[in-house]
């Protein structure tokens, strides 16, 4: 029996093992380091591969052990409307902050306002039958003023508190947190942000690990 267990044991440690390599092997390959598309000024790629921890695996979020998945790494929810930032980043070079405009002087980095869009789509309509179908959609919510319906993909718990604004002016790259967003036809989480994450970022910048800097 006691053999059966050491087995069991010895099987278990050894998936995990290929688990973790595996996982940070395919995040490696992902998360392209040094792209250099206009985001923040500064080549940078995802902070640790995403994860809080070796073990932090994306099963164990997708299966709700330890959290829902909406805060799990490849949680990628339909949008009411198709954006793709490779459109917008890529092909068009248009910078993060021209949009988001309010990153580095808000504790919050909002979503774009219907306005904003409109502001070149009332002119820009599109060239191909899918993009004219989308902005379409777009000028459908300005007409009736309404605001877009828009899944928030990287959600954190109501008792943190993230200042934008900070970490924009101390250097932090967006793609540190955010991935390689320009490379994405749909926005996805690829990172934990769990707060063994942003501790570990934290103690390697030589920042604050107080409790209140980050909790409510």
């Amino acid at each position: 029996m006691t053999k059966i267990i050491k087995y069991f044991i010895f099987t278990i440690c050894l998936v995990l093992t290929f688990l973790v390599v595996f996982q940070r092997i395919q995040l490696r390959a992902e998360n392209k380091q040094g792209s250099n598309y206009p985001l923040s000024g500064k080549r940078a790629g995802v902070w640790n591969d995403g994860q809080a921890a070796l073990w932090d695996l994306n099963i164990l979020d997708h299966y709700r052990l330890f959290g829902s998945p909406e805060r799990a790494r490849g949680y990628k929810p339909e949008q009411p409307i198709n954006f793709s930032h490779v459109t917008h980043v890529q092909e068009k070079g248009i910078e993060c902050q021209f949009c988001h405009w309010n990153v580095a002087k808000s504790p919050y980095a909002a979503i774009p306002e219907v306005q904003t869009c409109m502001g070149c789509h009332s002119i820009i309509a599109g060239t191909s039958e899918e993009q004219k179908k989308e902005i379409n959609k777009l000028k459908d919510y300005s007409s009736k003023g309404e605001p877009i319906p828009w899944e928030k993909v990287h959600v954190m718990p109501d008792y943190v508190r993230f200042n934008h604004k900070r970490h924009v002016k101390a250097g932090v790259a967006c793609q540190s947190c955010h991935g390689q967003i320009p490379e994405m036809e749909t926005v996805e989480r690829v990172s934990s942000m769990k707060m063994g994450w942003c501790i570990d970022c934290h103690r390697e910048q030589a920042s604050s690990i107080d409790c209140y800097v980050c909790h409510k």
